[in-house]
């Protein structure tokens, strides 16, 4: 089974039926699943928010509905906690300042879990486009990114 590294976009674009959401579930299946303790933060950061500014719109009960999906997705993911060898990496990648500061981070974490697994064949997927050219440039395999 293949390594996969996910970043909250794929997760997001999952949870809140976005047009992308078929293409990132097809992503999802049949892999092992990593990320950074990151993609729980902003997936549930992402979920109230949309929650809060379309509150008029949703049921009462979609916050709660939407958490307990989000749970069971999490429990599928190995998590890797922020360290030193997270730090590191970003210090060593100079290359990294060219994507927002928590892009980055799952970056240097998606490099420590190739490393860790001694795997070349990583994917990282993302729906986030500075984030998707890096990984390429890291070497590693990924989605497609259309701009729509």
């Amino acid at each position: 089974m293949k390594l996969s590294y996910f970043d909250s976009s794929v997760l997001l674009a999952i949870l809140l039926d976005e047009k992308k959401q078929e293409e990132a579930y097809g992503y999802w299946q049949n892999s092992s699943k990593v990320s950074s303790i990151l993609l729980k933060i902003e997936t549930i950061i992402g979920l109230r928010r949309t929650y809060m500014k379309n509150k008029h719109l949703l049921k009462n009960n979609w916050l709660n509905n939407k958490t307990k999906i989000l749970e069971e997705y999490w429990n599928e993911v190995h998590f890797m906690i922020l360290d030193n060898t997270i730090e590191r990496e970003i210090y060593l990648h100079k290359e990294l300042a060219q994507c927002r500061s928590l892009d980055a981070i799952h970056i240097a974490t998606a490099m420590q879990f190739k490393k860790i697994n001694s795997n070349e064949d990583t994917y990282l997927y993302t729906f986030d486009e500075s984030m998707h050219c890096l990984a390429l440039q890291y070497n590693f395999k990924t989605n497609e990114i259309n701009s729509r």
